[in-house]
């Protein structure tokens, strides 16, 4: 299991990193000079081409475990600085996870799209759109080994015309896309963090096998937190584009609480949890992986600290 690191830096004005006895440090002439630990640091957001670091940082920040990406000119995750993770028993957990059988991958893929639509089935229930969340609730009971009728594409063409409104499709250039985009690749990136630290390989997905893709199992895992983001898009008062106090608040989704396992985690724990339960069903210790379900604790309550804006 990871370290109890919890802080998420969103860096959006112009500063210089550095370290210094164990924390980093923010110097910036708004603030002057901010000084964290780097053992509370999970995560640090670049959302400005004005900051400045050395190697030194970054060795600092792979040292400490920490995942750091940047943002492109559409403030959008362009790039992630991702630690090489070592675990003890790397090798033997890759061989599981290639040796992984077609059927196990079945049961698998079937677990978390079952998840996955009645999380999506749950939200649309606390927007009382009650008609579609009950045939969303029939598919996920529905699904079959390996998605084979999928239901998780019919699931999709309910659930976000009835979330966010007749018409809207996911391909669309709009403002809501642009708010999902961003909260999948922020947390996208926490799966992919927590993938490598389990000692598994993040290309080799369950089901999506796309050869240029190098987060694939990311890809397949991040499915059931989807509903997450969603739901504080919709909290969101969007305007014609993404604002900072936008993407300040899905960053901050990583605070959110998530039911798992009959106990409410933060975001980012529960993710934590669900890689760890996933290892061990690829090494075939276990035959259930902990997955999330979404209910009215987690809807949009935050626990632990929130992110800094520095």
């Amino acid at each position: 299991m990871f370290d109890e690191s919890f802080r998420v830096l969103f860096l959006s004005t112009p500063a210089k990193l550095s370290h210094r006895s164990k924390n980093l440090i923010i110097s910036s002439q708004e603030r002057g000079e901010v000084s964290l630990p780097l053992k509370d640091i999970s995560t640090i957001i670049i959302d400005t081409p004005q900051i400045t670091l050395s190697s030194s940082v970054l060795n600092a920040i792979a040292k400490y475990k920490i995942l750091l990406f940047v943002c492109d000119e559409s403030h959008l995750p362009s790039g992630n600085f991702l630690p090489y993770l070592s675990h003890y028993r790397n090798s033997q957990i890759l061989q599981h996870q290639i040796n992984l059988s077609k059927q196990r991958k079945s049961v698998l893929w079937q677990k978390i799209i079952k998840a996955k639509i009645s999380n999506q089935s749950q939200l649309l229930k606390l927007q009382n759109q009650t008609q579609v969340a009950k045939k969303l609730e029939a598919l996920s009971k529905s699904v079959h080994l390996n998605d084979a009728s999928n239901n998780e594409a019919k699931a999709s063409m309910l659930y976000f015309p009835a979330l966010f409104g007749k018409g809207f499709a996911r391909n669309e250039n709009h403002p809501i896309n642009s708010a999902l985009n961003y909260g999948y690749a922020i947390v996208r990136s926490v799966v992919v963090r927590n993938i490598v630290g389990s000692g598994l390989l993040p290309s080799l997905g369950i089901f999506h096998a796309n050869q240029f893709n190098p987060f694939n199992l990311a890809d397949d895992l991040i499915e059931p937190y989807r509903p997450y983001v969603d739901n504080k898009v919709l909290s969101l008062d969007l305007g014609d584009e993404l604002e900072l106090h936008h993407r300040l608040e899905l960053v901050n989704l990583l605070h959110t609480c998530v039911a798992l396992e009959g106990k409410i985690y933060p975001l980012y724990r529960a993710i934590t949890r669900s890689i760890w339960s996933l290892s061990r069903y690829i090494c075939q210790i276990d035959d259930e992986v902990s997955l999330p379900i979404l209910d009215e604790v987690s809807n949009g309550r935050e626990v632990y600290e929130s992110i800094s804006d520095v």
